[in-house]
């Protein structure tokens, strides 16, 4: 049988070595302690020696997965969100030119830079996801290509982090909702500290998209009575309902074509674009109970991003949020809905009325 060596980092602790189990613990609390780089080698170590067990994996988990969101597991999975990016990339970099990603995440878009023939600074906050993202570029061969740096974008600094500004951003950090992730101030903060001047973004541009929509089948009830008591008063210290990510492919119909709001041009100066924008939606008639909201990403040339629950072939990542409107509108076809989008850079607030 072929000797598999040892991990490195297992030559640091001898007497775990047999004992995936204690490797995992002792992963575990290298990560509480602030010891990131070393958990997770010592975890991928543990997990290694004994991938069929399931308390080790159980182990390192729980211990290193705080703090990681869990979309980070769909975007991997997104193929047309991988592939677009790809192509944008692709198309985007010239060899020996330096690439600036904001959010490391696994370590995919920089790589693909890098493939291209960039060299690549990319910047992570959370310190799990940066040792793992630096993990997997070394692994794949594009360690002397990326530098990965567990810091948020704004606490970079030119002759620290970057030898200098950088000829291309490279940004993913949009949210369900476009801004809710912080994009248009770390997009702003790069632009103003980070990039040569002029230096083009991936993607440059992108939109919220909006359509009236009904519920196929019963509407949700309201918290109210429940098991002969009053529930409703809870109702208070929910989220504004349909302000979450929901699967709607399946269970909602359009009311109305969707229209464009809030174009951002991230290659232009901040804030990128306005910040509440009107637009009137024309009902195809019928009952409306909400109105669906999604996000467009155009990196140009035809290359587009979306989405749209009502379309197939897009992008699973985000998801399409419902806004309920707190009574349906009765509606005969041809009806104007007003809808205002409003952000302030993080938060995204839709209002509807019948059209007056």
């Amino acid at each position: 049988m072929p000797h598999t060596p040892m991990p490195a980092i297992a030559t640091r602790y001898p007497h775990l070595a047999g004992s995936p189990r204690a490797m995992a613990m002792t992963a575990a609390a290298l990560h509480l302690s602030g010891r990131t780089e070393d958990a997770v080698e010592l975890a991928l170590a543990a997990v290694a020696a004994a991938p069929a067990d399931m308390i080790v994996h159980q182990t390192v988990r729980r211990a290193l997965n705080r703090g990681v969101a869990r979309f980070h597991d769909s975007m991997m999975r997104d193929e047309v969100r991988n592939r677009a990016y790809a192509r944008a990339i692709e198309a985007a970099v010239r060899p020996g030119m330096t690439v600036l990603e904001i959010g490391a995440g696994s370590g995919l878009l920089a790589m693909i830079a890098a493939r291209a023939g960039a060299r690549v600074v990319t910047c992570e906050a959370v310190p799990a996801v940066a040792a793992t993202a630096r993990t997997i570029v070394a692994r794949n061969g594009y360690a002397d290509r990326v530098r990965v740096v567990a810091k948020r974008s704004t606490d970079l600094e030119i002759g620290v982090d970057l030898d200098e500004p950088a000829d291309l951003l490279v940004h993913e950090i949009f949210g369900h909702m476009l801004v809710n992730e912080g994009v248009t101030a770390a997009v702003a903060d790069a632009r103003a500290r980070l990039l040569k001047p002029g230096a083009p973004s991936v993607p440059p541009r992108a939109e919220i998209r909006v359509a009236l929509a009904a519920f196929i089948g019963q509407r949700s009830p309201q918290i109210g009575e429940i098991e002969g008591f009053d529930l409703s008063p809870f109702g208070i210290l929910l989220p504004p309902r349909g302000a979450s990510i929901l699967d709607a492919t399946g269970r909602i119909a359009p009311r109305s074509e969707p229209a464009s709001l809030l174009r951002m041009e991230y290659d232009s100066p901040a804030p990128f674009g306005p910040d509440r924008e009107t637009v009137r939606l024309v009902s195809t008639g019928g009952s409306v109970d909400l109105v669906a909201q999604w996000m467009r990403i155009d990196f140009g040339g035809g290359n587009m991003l979306g989405t749209d629950p009502f379309a197939d072939g897009q992008a699973v990542s985000w998801g399409a949020p419902l806004f309920l409107l707190p009574m349906p509108i009765k509606t005969t076809a041809g009806d104007g809905i007003d809808v205002t989008v409003r952000h302030d850079g993080h938060a995204l607030t839709i209002d509807a009325a019948a059209a007056g």
